[in-house]
């Protein structure tokens, strides 16, 4: 197949916008032009833009696989950094499903829900830490740490490596690619996993009552997992754990300053809290695109796909196409029914989900509780450079009524 047989050919960069209005409009113009097409750009790939296209291809891991092609490389995204492989994220069957069974078990909606009193306890200890100032900094002191403390705490992890490793996963998101700081960051990965390696072997001599234990003393075939399959396992769940749905997070505190009204509902109506997480995941969706590998040549929505082709899946755009939500460039906070594709479908849907889901409730129940005025001190606020692959903010200072400290450690989530 000639390269001039892959058709339509789409107008589309996905590297080319910088901030979360350009690049929406960016996918709405992709989606438009044709829900699938071939970008030369970037070293030529598909784009599947439209909802029920991306939602066919995530199911259909048969043609659209997620394994590694480059040991390299992520598959996750076009042309993400050197990062260890990603189990089960990057495998497919047969070998995906006894290792998926492993983190569906930990990351099962009971398993989640026994984790909601850490995630209150720790969104009101880190509001603890700046309300009686009546300023703070609703990522680095909310967003962030919550999501990590509730993850690394769950594991195992020591307070002490908690920073470094949420660290590790937050900055190559939130520093402009190419900059000295953006190529460092990769390298933190390296420390990220040593550590996960030294709490393994750990486990493995000395188990404890914790996340950690649980994964090393998996069974795959009747014996215990590798070490190594346990490093890649801890070292998703931090992945997945940590920096999703603290940009999750993040988007829902700039949206509230930004649109009183629906704060204002959420104010009055806090059953409304669990409607509105899907609206946001649909309308910020913390993970905006996934990168598959097409096993073998295929017809896909018309066009003439051959093995080894790259393509690229967007959450975001699928989200924002009007065939599946009515006004689907608005932001309704009460919209039902909302079935968006921000965790992903087909046996890649995200095994943690459900927790994601509590410790973003427990964020929010949190901030709107104690700090319902604050104000986003907008010419501090300073946003994601790189919306490709994860959407956020780095900074969103505020400002608000003082208010006491102490329910952390009030009975409240202990």
């Amino acid at each position: 197949m000639r390269e001039s047989n892959r058709s339509p050919v789409v107008e589309f960069d996905v590297f080319g916008s910088h901030t979360l209005a350009d690049n929406n409009e960016a996918w709405d113009a992709a989606r438009t032009q044709c829900p699938v097409g071939w970008t030369p750009s970037n070293g030529g790939h598909w784009v599947i833009s439209g909802y029920e296209q991306v939602a066919e291809a995530f199911r259909n891991w048969e043609v659209f696989s997620s394994a590694r092609t480059d040991p390299a490389r992520s598959s996750i995204s076009i042309t993400a950094g050197r990062i260890p492989l990603l189990v089960p994220e990057e495998l497919d069957p047969p070998e995906w499903h006894p290792v998926r069974r492993i983190l569906a078990g930990q990351l099962a909606p009971a398993a989640a829900e026994r984790l909601r009193p850490r995630a209150r306890y720790w969104a009101h200890h880190c509001l603890d830490q700046v309300i009686e100032s009546g300023r703070g900094e609703l990522v680095t002191q909310l967003a962030f740490p919550v999501p990590a403390a509730v993850t690394l705490e769950w594991l195992g992890f020591p307070e002490s490596d908690w920073e470094m490793m949420a660290q590790a996963f937050h900055d190559p998101a939130a520093h402009p690619a190419g900059s000295p700081e953006h190529t460092a960051s990769f390298t933190a990965f390296a420390t990220v996993s040593a550590r996960v390696a030294e709490e393994v072997a750990l486990r493995i001599d000395a188990p404890r009552d914790d996340g950690l234990t649980s994964i090393v003393q998996s069974e795959l075939d009747g014996e215990q997992i590798s070490s190594e399959l346990a490093e890649a396992l801890v070292f998703m769940t931090i992945g997945g754990g940590v920096d999703t749905t603290s940009a999750l997070a993040s988007a829902a505190v700039w949206h509230l300053d930004r649109n009183l009204d629906d704060r204002q509902r959420l104010l009055d109506e806090p059953d409304l809290l669990d409607a509105a997480t899907e609206e946001f995941l649909r309308f910020y969706p913390p993970a905006r695109t996934h990168a598959r590998t097409v096993a073998q040549d295929a017809e896909f929505a018309g066009c003439p796909m051959r093995a080894g082709d790259r393509v690229l899946l967007s959450e975001v755009s699928a989200g924002r196409d009007p065939a599946a939500f009515p006004d689907a460039d608005r932001f309704i906070i009460d919209r039902f029914p909302n079935r968006h594709l921000s965790f992903g479908a087909g046996i890649h849907r995200c095994p943690g989900s459900h927790l994601a889901r509590i410790t973003f409730a427990e964020i929010m129940r949190a901030l709107l509780d104690r700090i319902p005025d604050y104000r986003l001190v907008h010419d501090e606020v300073v946003e994601y450079p790189n919306w490709w692959m994860i959407g956020g903010w780095a900074k969103l200072p505020a400002e608000f009524t003082p208010g006491p400290a102490g329910r952390a450690t009030s009975g409240e989530g202990d």
